[in-house]
């Protein structure tokens, strides 16, 4: 008996594997409101967040909202916030701060951002900024798994979410998506299952995915197995690890591989780095991760 239930758990495993899939994404808005100072403009390539009375009368607070279409009605395994901080107040310090989802429709070219926006009082999620601050900066990864679960059931609306500083916290700031480098955005990682596996039916569909050589230099043969019938429609899309898309091949009858060559969609060479590669076919998708080293 014990052998069977190890049988079956490792094949549940393993075709949990198999549809698991990845979503790098920056935002489609963010902002910060700043209620206090209404004649002074934002600075549109940073986010804010301070809960502080006077001195120094900071209540900023960081709005941010991501478009996840793709994710309706996936099991989300692990979603990320990934925020780089390059200043605190004082250097080095500590903002403590509360996740509330937004309850009002809202983008960063029309919201005033001098009126802070409605959202739901429930905690999300609480994280406190610490570490480095001033000229070295950092990176911060923030939990939002269930957030995003919420909204992939559709549980509540997707207006994004707003993070608010603990009264009495100073100063963070981030990077915004407008900032020059795009290497310091904010973005999202999110790990999830595309599809429901049924309690009396697990449908297994090997495709072998994968990359040869990996890490490569600067050409690499993208291979997979797929029937006359999946090729109908299926592509495999090359994305950057911002989520943005690079090159696209649509996939023919009886072809097994890619030779991709290291460009984008103009014929320009990209940079080195990390990259995913998403083969989707007859429903289903698979996504791997390859690196291209100069």
């Amino acid at each position: 008996m014990k052998k069977s239930i190890l049988t079956v758990s490792f094949i549940l495993l393993t075709v949990l594997t198999l549809l698991a899939d990845t979503i790098t994404i920056e935002p489609c808005d963010d902002m910060y409101t700043d209620v206090e100072h209404p004649t002074t403009p934002p600075t549109t390539t940073q986010l804010w967040v301070a809960e502080c009375p006077p001195p120094p009368n900071h209540f900023e607070r960081i709005m941010i909202q991501y478009d996840l279409n793709e994710l309706e009605n996936a099991t989300i395994e692990d979603a990320t916030l990934h925020l780089y901080r390059f200043f605190s107040c004082p250097q080095t310090g500590t903002t403590a701060t509360n996740f509330y989802a937004i309850t009002e429709e809202w983008n960063e070219e029309t919201w005033d951002s001098h009126t802070h926006i409605q959202y739901d009082s429930y905690v999300w999620t609480s994280y406190t900024f610490s570490g480095q601050g001033g000229s070295y900066g950092m990176w911060f990864e923030v939990d939002i798994t269930a957030l995003v679960q919420e909204w992939a059931n559709s549980g509540i609306e997707n207006h994004g979410f707003v993070i608010r500083a603990v009264s009495g916290n100073k100063f963070s700031k981030f990077y915004s998506k407008e900032y020059s480098n795009p290497n310091l955005h904010p973005y999202l990682v999110v790990n999830y299952s595309p599809v429901s596996i049924s309690d009396n039916l697990i449908q297994e569909t090997i495709i072998n995915l994968q990359n040869y050589p990996n890490p490569f230099n600067p050409i690499t043969t993208i291979s997979f197995n797929l029937t006359a019938e999946d090729t109908e429609n299926a592509e495999l899309i090359i994305y950057n690890l911002k989520g943005q898309k690079i090159r696209q091949y649509s996939i023919f009858n009886n072809q097994s591989s890619i030779v991709w060559n290291g460009k984008d969609d103009n014929s320009n060479p990209v940079t080195s780095g990390i990259y995913f590669y998403k083969l989707q076919a007859a429903g289903f998708s698979q996504t791997k991760k390859m690196i291209l080293l100069k």
